[in-house]
């Protein structure tokens, strides 16, 4: 994996976890985002580990890499497998077609990092 790419995963990480507080005291809208966050992936119907994937193939589609990092991160804890990945991935190409596909590059080496870092 490229020195630039871990460089990009770890400064997501960083500023996340930096500007959170920052976030919290100034921004109106977050506060309630968070909420809305942990409802949206709290276990129901769907396990958090099905949310997630779903919130990977959206952030692929949308070309968010921070959105991307995140969840890989969360649905990687949540238990996600390899080739659950693989299939989440072939979803958000279906959706989003060749851009998604170039998107999903980065999501391949996040997954990389995330299965180092949490020793899976």
């Amino acid at each position: 994996m490229s020195d630039l790419t871990i460089e990009k995963i770890e400064q997501s990480i960083k500023d996340r976890r930096s500007l959170h507080l920052q976030f919290l005291e100034n921004v109106k809208t977050y506060k309630p985002f968070l909420k809305v966050e942990e409802k949206a992936f709290s276990e129901g119907a769907l396990t958090k580990k099905t949310k997630e994937l779903m919130a990977l193939s959206i952030s692929i589609v949308t070309k968010c890499e921070p959105c991307m990092e995140w969840h890989l991160d969360q649905a990687l804890l949540a238990g996600a497998t390899d080739n659950e990945i693989y299939e989440t991935i072939d979803v958000a190409i279906e959706m989003g077609g060749g851009q998604a596909g170039a998107y999903a590059r980065f999501v391949l080496r996040a997954m990389q990092y995330f299965k180092e870092k949490h020793d899976l």
